[in-house]
């Protein structure tokens, strides 16, 4: 791979785990709703709508509250992600042992070594073989002022419904969670070059609804929603590429530098391009931490609807349908992107030298600038623009009394993820690494990946998910009933482009709870659900993440390692309603 290419690699980190937040947070959809019933009814709830959490589910599904309700509802979650870190792969074993014979050149018979060099052992040392990385405590979530990691992941929220004495009308509000996902990891754990701290979040905190009962057995609903939309992350950079391995070769090292580590001067007679070209002095092991990416993204009004109906032909038969809405997110804050040493010194002699002033001078009559040396120096940090779509999904689902006692549920649910097709990210300043990225985007890919100095256009490729779910109730007196859910969530991830920077892919949600009505009129729903996703990615296989192909534009933070991921979730949800 041509040296000018490996800048790119340091712009795609910010893409492909911004990306990877909101796919996560498709498969935990739903469960931190905090709606009891839909929970332990394996979300299976379109055709039998969960009170205040109709806004969600089905908005027709309000006309079954009668007079004037107030629902309160929390929700305890724990919530485990580890990722296991195995051996090399062949791919990786390979370039080690072709590196290691180049580098015997650097070696001395009494022990020294040339161009400044360190021990093999300690220049190809990976720290990571054979560990462990766990996520902490409880969730990191997105709120405006920046993200929190919390101890432990719990929440309340609530809402009312009111149907005025003799009217068809409902109306409610509703506040909820659509979509929430987080994690953090300690500063020095295995796992941290995947995501140290990552979320993302939408709350929809107001969230008008009407209702309307057109018939004994047809009605419909409609909600607006206003939601906050935020998203956080903080990622150190390793990139083990083969591009490192080449820049300490003796190939390299013997053409641009002398035996001491110096640059070879233009007028030395073993320098064959008569410039200096400053590779020298400044050591990057490959298994180093490149630099260090933070940012933060909000928007505090986000607009969305969903509808739905409810058809009840029969009285031991009800239908449903409902769609929620695609979610248009624009959302501005800040970043801040510094290059560690030594690779931050090896960059900055780099572009010292004589032959990027010459190239940086054509290029720029180009309109292709490269960075300064004071632009690697200085971290770049400004402003962050993020927009992208959040799909649409239509829901239908059928409930059927199968006896007086036995209820049963079924929901089949698809999501258009294929419409979360790019990504764009506006810098308020110039990149010093997204000014090589352009370049190398441009010779290596005809700028297939829209980057620019300043801006980034990143085509994803998710594919369209259809789902189901399905629930039992079984009416054990006139005022308990058990319910047990099933749900099968698969990954929107292609199977053709598997990533390991996200841990959750395939999973099942199985799920018990109960129901109970109170003398006094009110109400209590209780669910306990449990989720779990194992992946193995072998050696080489997840494009993202172990991935061995130098020509792909990736971010290949544990190249050529066998990874393996299992996220665990277990939920406890309580709610509870009553007549004011």
């Amino acid at each position: 791979m041509p040296i000018s290419t490996r800048g790119i690699y340091f712009t795609f980190p910010l893409l492909l785990t911004a990306f990877s937040m909101p796919a996560q947070a498709s498969f935990t959809d739903s469960i931190t709703i905090g709606s009891p019933k839909a929970l332990a009814l394996g979300h299976a709830v379109t055709a039998d709508p969960p009170d205040i959490d109709s806004v969600h589910f089905n908005p027709a599904g309000l006309t079954r509250m009668k007079g004037r309700r107030g629902y309160i509802k929390g929700i305890v979650g724990l919530f485990s992600t580890e990722m296991e870190l195995g051996e090399h792969g062949e791919y990786m074993n390979g370039v080690l042992e072709r590196y290691r014979e180049q580098y015997r050149e650097f070696e001395n018979p009494d022990g020294t070594l040339t161009y400044g060099h360190s021990p093999w052992e300690e220049y190809s040392r990976n720290d990571l073989i054979n560990t462990k990385g766990k996520s902490e405590g409880g969730p990191t979530v997105m709120l405006p002022g920046g993200m929190v990691d919390l101890p432990i992941g719990a929440g309340a929220a609530g809402g009312a419904s009111y149907n005025p004495p003799g009217s068809k009308f409902t109306f409610g509000t509703n506040v909820y969670a659509p979509l929430m996902n987080g994690m953090h990891v300690a500063s020095d754990s295995p796992a941290r070059f995947a995501q140290e701290r990552a979320t993302f979040t939408l709350i929809t905190y107001f969230s008008p609804t009407i209702a309307y009962e057109v018939s004994d057995t047809f009605s419909v609903g409609l909600s607006v929603n206003f939601s906050y939309s935020g998203m956080g992350l903080e990622l150190p950079i390793r990139e083990p590429h083969e591009a490192i391995f080449f820049l300490g070769s003796p190939f390299i090292q013997g053409t641009f530098c002398n035996p001491d580590g110096t640059p070879k001067a233009p007028d030395q007679p073993d320098n064959d391009l008569g410039l200096t070209v400053d590779v020298c002095g400044t050591e990057v092991p490959p298994f180093t931490t490149f630099g260090k990416l933070s940012f933060e993204v909000d928007q505090n009004i986000v607009m969305g609807y969903n509808m739905g109906m409810l058809w009840e032909p029969t009285p031991w038969l009800t239908l449903g349908l409902s769609y929620n809405s695609k979610i248009n997110v624009d959302m501005d804050g800040s970043f801040e992107f510094p290059i560690y040493d030594p690779f931050k010194t090896f960059l900055y002699n780099f572009h010292s030298s004589d032959v990027l002033a010459l190239a940086g001078g054509a290029l720029g009559t180009l309109d292709l600038p490269l960075p300064t040396p004071e632009e690697i120096a200085n971290a770049s940090q400004g402003s962050l623009n993020v927009q992208y779509e959040i799909p649409q999904r239509w829901n239908a689902g059928l409930s059927l009394q199968v006896t007086p006692r036995w209820k049963w549920n079924f929901d089949v649910r698809w999501t258009e993820w294929s419409a979360f097709s790019k990504l764009n990210l506006k810098f308020g300043v110039d990149v010093a690494l997204l000014k090589w990225g352009s370049i190398a985007d441009l010779v290596g890919t005809g700028s297939s990946n829209g980057i620019s100095p300043d801006s980034v256009d990143y085509q994803i490729s998710l594919r369209d998910v259809a789902y189901w779910g399905t629930g039992f109730e079984y009416k054990l007196s006139d005022t308990l009933v058990l319910r047990a859910g099933y749900e099968d969530r698969p990954s929107a991830v292609s199977e053709d482009a598997p990533s390991a920077l996200i841990p959750l892919n395939d999973a099942t949600l199985l799920s018990v709870g109960f129901g109970m009505d109170l003398k006094s009129g009110s109400h209590i729903d209780f669910a306990v659900g449990h989720m779990k996703s194992e992946t193995d990615f072998p050696a080489c296989s997840a494009q993202l993440g172990n991935g061995c192909n130098p020509n792909n534009v990736v971010y290949p933070s544990y190249a050529g390692q066998d990874i393996r991921t299992t996220v665990e979730v277990l939920v406890v949800e309580l709610g509870y309603q009553w007549e004011f």
